[in-house]
């Protein structure tokens, strides 16, 4: 589950679980409130997970109960149960937050296209498949759009041919007015191809920093894609049809 939907839902459960005062509450709603809360927790952070754990363990009846026991002793019990299930609650959306979901990926920063191919994979937290994804969608894009370049034997121009292909300074397709911007743009098309789009296309990376990683590669894709539609908007539209 992503963080953000795990978020929203368990600030629901907590404001939920502030309408059970009395021990009496016992029923229904609150059965459903206590398999809801479960089910986010599991979702969110694995069916073993100490969070599930620990809200499985609360109680909401006295430990000991006595012949005689006022209705108040049993609500005050209750009550406590209610308050320890919203402190669980309230770290489990604590470390939501940590993980990143306080901080959403602003979509409008990046180009519409190759947003929306991995807009699943980034509010899902697959990184990986982030990076991998934009490599194979920014290199297919800049195929299509110069109108499917071919090397001598007729085969399609892949990874760094593709790129000093169309960003060639005799090619229509270049970027830069002045002949050292267009050596700049055709350097970091190569550079993406190599660097980037071979090691993510071939190889699962692990890493500590995997989220500012893929978020980097997405922005150098995106950044490739704007400046073509930017200086070629016109031929690109041609070419896509």
């Amino acid at each position: 589950m992503r963080p953000a939907v795990a978020i929203e839902e368990l600030t629901k459960l907590k404001e939920e679980a502030g309408t059970f005062t009395r021990s009496n509450d016992f029923g229904r709603g609150f059965t459903s409130w206590e398999n809801r809360v479960r089910a986010v927790l599991s979702r969110a952070f694995g069916a073993t997970s100490g969070q599930v754990e620990r809200f499985g363990k609360i109680s909401y009846s006295p430990w000991v109960i006595y012949d005689g026991m006022s209705q108040g002793e049993h609500d005050q019990s209750f009550r406590a149960g209610i308050s320890e299930a919203q402190g669980v609650i309230e770290a489990a959306i604590y470390e939501l937050k940590l993980i990143g979901g306080d901080e959403p990926v602003d979509e409008h920063a990046y180009d519409p296209e190759l947003w929306a191919h991995v807009k699943t994979e980034v509010e899902d937290g697959e990184w990986g498949k982030v990076a991998s994804q934009t490599a194979i969608f920014v290199e297919n894009h800049v195929r299509t759009w110069a109108g499917n370049p071919q090397d001598r034997s007729d085969n399609n121009l892949v990874g760094k041919a593709l790129y000093l292909k169309v960003f060639d300074d005799a090619s229509d397709y270049r970027l830069g007015r002045q002949a050292s911007e267009r050596e700049g743009w055709r350097y970091l098309g190569m550079g993406f191809a190599q660097a980037l789009s071979n090691v993510d296309r071939h190889r699962i990376q692990t890493r500590d920093d995997a989220k500012r990683y893929a978020l980097g590669v997405l922005g150098l894709g995106s950044l490739l894609l704007t400046q073509l539609r930017y200086e070629h908007g016109d031929i690109l539209q041609e070419a896509a049809e």
